[in-house]
């Protein structure tokens, strides 16, 4: 409720001060939830928190070749889901690459945007991925957004947003130990519930 509340309060003042659209009212949340859990023992009491960040002790990139004859009885089963994985990529990314390529305000101008280059480049980087036990990734709109509207002038953008992001998670994941699931969840999800 107060990340909803936070987002149609951002969406009230962005006329009059536009700068408020950069407030991270969703990481807010989440550090004050934790903050909260930690403080007053809500995890005690039953509230279900994410606990310990432990590493499975293979290293942080540990190559594990996923093509071997122990996983052939999977493919049949993984085989439409993955189709449908790659298919709505695919879409996200290219919508995303159209969207803010040609628009008058929103975008990085003078790139030229091509389905073929888009789908190699997409498979190349989740099949690469995939050996390194990682979830499939694709070009999304929000962060497209935040990169255009911030001034991004250049596609090395999302690389120094990946560094940030690996930094992150490797500095401040242990600190979320009693973040609670369900907050969360609701960071994630209170997108479309707000707009």
């Amino acid at each position: 409720m107060l990340t909803v509340w936070a987002r149609i309060t951002k969406r009230s003042l962005e006329p009059r001060i536009p700068q408020v659209v950069y407030f991270p009212d969703r990481a807010l949340m989440v550090v004050l939830s934790a903050v909260l859990t930690w403080k007053l023992g809500w995890d005690e009491k039953g509230l279900e928190i994410l606990g310990p960040a432990e590493s499975n002790g293979n290293g942080l990139f540990a190559f594990k070749w996923p093509f071997q004859f122990s996983h052939m009885k999977h493919v049949r089963a993984a085989m439409s889901t993955s189709f449908v994985i790659a298919l709505l990529g695919f879409f996200e990314s290219s919508v995303a690459a159209k969207g803010l390529g040609e628009g008058p305000r929103d975008g990085i101008k003078g790139m030229s945007v091509s389905a073929n280059r888009e789908l190699v480049a997409l498979g190349v980087a989740n099949s690469v991925g995939g050996c390194f036990m990682a979830l499939p990734a694709f070009g999304g709109y929000g962060r497209s957004k935040v990169n255009a509207s911030t001034g991004a002038k250049s596609p090395m953008s999302n690389i120094i947003l990946a560094m940030i992001t690996l930094t992150c998670i490797l500095v401040l994941l242990p600190y979320l130990y009693y973040l609670p699931v369900g907050a969360n969840n609701l960071a994630s999800l209170s997108q479309p519930v707000a707009n």
